[in-house]
């Protein structure tokens, strides 16, 4: 998605942050990539918790759809029911993987890696890819597809939901984006005739900073270089190394939920009168998020990506959270950033909060 709403990388780590049933693609071993063969399926020794304390995987019940935002933004995910607060809300493996360095991003190497798994994603699972990201897939001469496919492909489990966990799950809404809303995001947009190499890496990088989840270190199968940063102390500067370098995920649901900046004098918390557990406070990011298992979710397996609600959701509400970088001048436009100016008392960051 252009300017906003993916103009800041997802692959952010958690606070080392950043964002199947695997899907049949075979990625180039020479681009550095993973076959699905090679994924690991289950965790040998997931950490674990007492049981009264373990969360409940998601529920196999409709929980989100894909919505419309704006013509910048382009898709969003929005609640297909309320959500309570800490509900773990769908569990999803990724669409495709590669390597990311994010301060190195421009290196030829993992670039094509990029490539590679996008070809490969778009090779064998053609429709969903090319709908779900048209912006790439214009780039590479895929035109859009009519309406009525972009919506039936949208609304499908066996599409859009095709890497929930658990399998064939029940858990996507019918999408709620509408023609007029769909030719403004796309009817614009013109298929490059010719894809050059140069082309197709710049394209890939863009869509890795915008859409793709770096895995934290800790994932099982994730590999690293073995240097480390250094610091020069005469400059008091840092010098990053291949260690950033790891594997990227996109998630054909996860990549699309939009950001939305964390108020810095949030309202006070509402509740509700017959549980406190569903304090309500509308304004910044209402999900967060997490890659491989841990003690409280147990049942992520990984490279998977589970989202829980970290506050009571309404259904309709657009699914958000913070991704947690600011770039200097960038035009930010989440919900908290534009009312900041006529809501000042939440704590608004302004129309240039520059979240990356």
């Amino acid at each position: 998605m252009p300017a906003w709403g993916r103009s800041q990388i997802k692959c952010l780590m958690p606070p080392s942050k950043p964002r199947h049933v695997t899907t049949s693609t075979q990625w180039a071993d020479s681009a550095g990539l993973l076959t699905p063969s090679q994924l690991p399926l289950h965790h040998t020794n997931p950490p674990q918790a007492p049981s009264q304390f373990l969360g409940r995987a998601p529920l196999d019940l409709p929980t989100v759809r894909v919505g419309f935002v704006t013509p910048a933004i382009g898709y969003g995910l929005f609640a297909a029911r309320d959500l309570a607060k800490d509900e773990f809300i769908f569990h999803e493996a990724p669409l495709m993987t590669a390597r990311f360095n994010e301060v190195f991003a421009a290196d030829k190497a993992l670039m094509q890696s990029q490539v590679a798994a996008y070809r490969a994603a778009l090779t064998s699972h053609h429709d969903v890819t090319a709908v779900a990201f048209p912006i790439l897939a214009a780039r590479f001469g895929v035109p859009p597809v009519s309406y009525a496919s972009a919506a039936a492909t949208l609304s499908s489990p066996a599409a859009m939901g095709q890497n929930l966990v658990p399998a064939r799950s029940q858990q996507l809404a019918a999408s709620t984006v509408t023609p007029e809303q769909y030719a403004a995001y796309t009817g614009a947009l013109q298929p490059a005739p010719n894809t050059s190499s140069p082309e197709a890496r710049a394209a890939c990088l863009d869509f890795f900073k915008h859409y793709a989840f770096q895995l934290p270190p800790s994932v099982a199968g994730t590999t690293a270089a073995a240097s480390t940063p250094t610091t020069n102390t005469s400059t008091n500067t840092t010098t990053s190394s291949t260690a950033t370098t790891r594997e990227a995920c996109i998630y054909l649901l996860a990549s699309l939920i939009n950001h939305c900046c964390t108020p810095t004098n949030p309202t006070p918390t509402s509740t509700n009168s017959t549980n406190t557990n569903n304090a309500l406070n509308v304004h910044g990011p209402n999900c967060t998020w997490r890659i491989g298992p841990s003690g409280l979710a147990h049942f992520v397996r990984p490279r998977h990506i589970c989202v829980q609600a970290r506050r009571a959701i309404r259904a309709g509400e657009q699914l958000t959270w913070d991704y947690g970088k600011r770039e200097k001048g960038f035009a930010c436009e989440c919900e908290v950033c534009r009312e900041g100016g006529l809501l000042g008392h939440l704590g608004g960051l302004g129309s240039s909060c520059g979240v990356l």
